[in-house]
C-alpha cells in the first residue's frame, strides 16, 4: 500500500555521524579481531588485541544495542544436503507482490530483493539437492500463470562472506581509500594462494536439533548454549555436544557475516555482479585478492564453470570506478565477460533456515501437493 512519506535530510546527517562513531580505532580492532577468531569468545578477542575484557564486552554489548546483532552464521549449505540457486525474474507489471510471494511458497527462500532493469525481483534459496529439479519445475509454471515475463537461474557453491579491510581506512580522517590500480595490477601478476571449487558433494551432515542451532547462529551468531536450550529442549551441555562434536568439525559453523556498514546506505550502491573469468587460475587470483577487496561483500563460485556471483557495495562516488576495474580486467583478459544487476540499497527481506521442512527420519520435505495448490491461488 502507497502513502506519503517525508524524507528528512537531518536523518542522512545522523546516520554518517552514527557511523563514523561506531568505526573508531577500538571499535574497528575489536571487530577485525571478532572477524578472524569468531564473533563468540570475547575473551579470545581481548587476549590478541590486547584491549581489557571489560571493554570489549561492553563495547560488542553497545553495538548490538544499536544495531540489534554484529554477527551472524553463513552456514555451509552443501554441508546440509542444499544447493544454493540465485534467482532473478521478471515481474508482469503490477504482479510484483504476487511474484514475492510466489518465490516464498516452497519455503527454500534465503532472501529476496527489489532490482533494476531487466528483473525486478532478485533471491537466493537453499533447495535440498534431491529436489532440485522440483523446485525448477515450480519456477516454470511462473511464466506460465502469467507472473513473469522472463527468468535466469544460477545455481552456485557455498557463499564466502568478505569483511571490510580496515587498512584501507582511516579513523582519523574518516575516510576509505580505494586503490583500484593497486587492485588491478595484483590481478594481473599475482599467483593465486587461495582456490574456490564446487562442492565435493551434498551429504547430509545434521539433524534437526543441528539445525535448530543452525538457525539460532544465523539469527545471532552470539546466542550462548544457554539461549538455545530451551530451544531445543535439551540441557547446555547437550547443545555444547552437538556444536563442539557435529557443526564445528563438519564446516557447518565455519563462516560469519558481520552487520557492519562502511559507508551510508543513502549514498551507496548494491550490485550483483557476474564474473565470468578466462580460466581457472584468473578466477583464483581474484577469489585469493578478496581480502583486499572491501568493496566486496562476499563471493559464491558458479557451479560447473569459471564464473564468480560477487556481491559489491559502494559509494556512489566509486561506481564508475568499479565499472571501470571491471572494464580493465577484461581489456587485460582477465575476465571473458561480466553482467550486473543493481539491487535495492535498504535491502529486502531475508530468513533463516528452517528446521520445520526437515524430519530426522526422512530428511528434508517437499510437498510438492500443498505448494502447486498455494501457488495456484495466487492466479
Amino acid at each position: 500500500m502507497l502513502r506519503a512519506e517525508k524524507v528528512r535530510l537531518a536523518d542522512w546527517h545522523s546516520e554518517l555521524r552514527d557511523l563514523m562513531k561506531r568505526l573508531d580505532g577500538t571499535n574497528i580492532k575489536i571487530l577485525s579481531a571478532m572477524w578472524k577468531f569468531g564473533p563468540r569468545n570475547l575473551l579470545e578477542v581481548s587476549r590478541k588485541t590486547g584491549i581489557p575484557f571489560t571493554s570489549v564486552y561492553h563495547r560488542v554489548g553497545k553495538l548490538e544495542s544499536e544495531t540489534g546483532r554484529v554477527a551472524y552464521l553463513v552456514p555451509k549449505k552443501s554441508k546440509l544436503g542444499m544447493v544454493q540457486l540465485t534467482v532473478q525474474v521478471a515481474a508482469k507489471p503490477g504482479r510484483e507482490d504476487k511474484v514475492t510471494k510466489a518465490l516464498k511458497i516452497p519455503g527454500w527462500w534465503q532472501s529476496i530483493s527489489r532490482c533494476e532493469a531487466p528483473f525486478t525481483h532478485h533471491s537466493t534459496h537453499a533447495v535440498p539437492a534431491k529436489f532440485v529439479n522440483e523446485f525448477r519445475k515450480y519456477l516454470r509454471r511462473l511464466p506460465q500463470i502469467r507472473l513473469v515475463t522472463q527468468q535466469r537461474i544460477i545455481p552456485t557453491g557455498d557463499f564466502y562472506p568478505n569483511f571490510p579491510n580496515f587498512s584501507y581506512y582511516n579513523a582519523t580522517a574518516k575516510e576509505w581509500k580505494f586503490e583500484w590500480n593497486r587492485w588491478l595490477s595484483a590481478l594481473r601478476r599475482h599467483k593465486p594462494t587461495r582456490t574456490i571449487e564446487d562442492p565435493h558433494d551434498y551429504q547430509t551432515m545434521v539433524d534437526r536439533r543441528d539445525l535448530l542451532i543452525v538457525r539460532e547462529l544465523q539469527r545471532n551468531a552470539r546466542s550462548t548454549f544457554a539461549d538455545m536450550a530451551p530451544v531445543l529442549g535439551i540441557s547446555l551441555q547437550g547443545v555444547k555436544y552437538h556444536f563442539d562434536k557435529k557443526l564445528v568439525p563438519s564446516g557447518i559453523v565455519e563462516q560469519f557475516g558481520f552487520d557492519i556498514t562502511p559507508y551510508p546506505h543513502d549514498v551507496s550502491a548494491n550490485h550483483e555482479v557476474m564474473l565470468v573469468f578466462a580460466n581457472k587460475l584468473a578466477m583464483n587470483q581474484f577469489f585469493s585478492l578478496l581480502r583486499d577487496l572491501f568493496f566486496v561483500q562476499g563471493v559464491a563460485k558458479i557451479l560447473k564453470s569459471n564464473a564468480l556471483l560477487i556481491r559489491t557495495y559502494v559509494p556512489q562516488s566509486q561506481l564508475r570506478n568499479m565499472f571501470d576495474f571491471f572494464s580493465e580486467l577484461a581489456r587485460a583478459r582477465v575476465l571473458q565477460s561480466y553482467s550486473t544487476v543493481r539491487l535495492s540499497v535498504a535491502g529486502g527481506e531475508v530468513q533463516t533456515i528452517l528446521p520445520e521442512l526437515f524430519k530426522d527420519q526422512k530428511g528434508w520435505d517437499f510437498d510438492v501437493r500443498k505448494i502447486s495448490s498455494d501457488l495456484s491461488k495466487l492466479r
